[in-house]
């Protein structure tokens, strides 16, 4: 679900795109007399914020999916938990991200946009973006939609910024804080390296873009994604933003293709580029200084 290719912009900047039922237990004797007790009916699995996955697919059945202690290594932790309703608890599926009905891909938008608020305040922040992470909706399985169930799940992700997958990971997100993400970038690779080896990028922040008509392609196109990204570089470097197109360049990560941006998925991330050029340490609060 995410693009990736290398776009020259101006200034010497690259433009990187990169893109239920229950029943009786199974040893129930089923002749019962009617002086006899009923069995206690199965309990329903309870979904809340908090609670890790080891599953990666966005409709599960949450009687089977795996739910594990966040110390223990997991893949999805989950932020909030909502419900459907109105019109979007009426369809006869569950909207998923792929959905190609427009129903699917308005109920994802307007979910998405609560989980990306509930998101923040459950990892107690301004706002949960970073380049490491991603946020999905997941939904019930189609047995469970069709029982009556109309529940979704946020949940978050530690991804691999070059493949876009997402990696294992132990402990919660909740209280914990990313180290400096400086980049090895060229025209096959993106990766994460530690600040103190040399890098011709280092991620700056990230942002949710409004909606547009179409795909980003020209230099008109990015002119107003670059101007936030440099907006965001500014204070990551101590200068104003009318000095940061003549101290460094930007590139640009889209989280999701296109096609899935009128669904909610519009967040890009920003991060300083040096080109060919390298640096060692980060460059926050340098105010410029000593960029290559």
């Amino acid at each position: 679900m995410t693009g990736r290719r290398l776009r020259p912009a101006a200034l010497a900047a690259t433009v990187l795109v990169l893109l239920g039922g229950c029943g009786l237990p199974a040893k129930a004797d089923v002749r019962l007399a009617d002086h006899w007790s009923m069995p206690p009916a199965a309990q329903q699995v309870e979904l809340k914020a908090g609670d890790c996955h080891q599953g990666a697919a966005d409709q599960v059945d949450i009687t089977i999916e795996e739910t594990v202690d966040c110390s223990f290594t997991h893949l999805r932790e989950t932020t909030y938990v909502g419900e459907f309703t109105g019109d979007l608890a009426k369809l006869d599926h569950a909207p998923r991200l792929m959905g190609s009905l427009e129903w699917d891909v308005t109920a994802q938008q307007q979910v998405y946009a609560e989980c990306d608020r509930r998101t923040s305040a459950y990892l107690g922040r301004a706002s949960w973006y970073d380049l490491r992470l991603r946020l999905e909706v997941i939904v019930p399985a189609d047995a469970a939609w069709a029982a009556g169930r109309r529940w979704f799940r946020c949940d978050l992700s530690e991804m691999d910024v070059d493949w876009a997958v997402t990696e294992p990971r132990d402990g919660s997100l909740k209280r914990f804080a990313y180290a400096p993400a400086c980049l090895d970038i060229t025209s096959d690779v993106t990766t994460i390296v530690d600040c103190a080896t040399k890098h011709n990028a280092e991620y700056v922040g990230s942002f949710l873009n409004p909606m547009v008509t179409k795909e980003p392609e020209s230099d008109a196109d990015y002119a107003p994604i670059q101007a936030r990204c440099r907006s965001l570089a500014a204070p990551f470097l101590g200068v104003a933003a009318s000095r940061v197109a003549g101290l460094t360049g930007t590139t640009v990560w889209f989280d999701y293709e296109y096609k899935f941006w009128a669904a909610g998925r519009r967040i890009v991330h920003c991060s300083l580029w040096f080109g060919t050029a390298a640096m060692t340490g980060s460059a926050r609060g340098r105010q410029g200084r000593n960029l290559p």
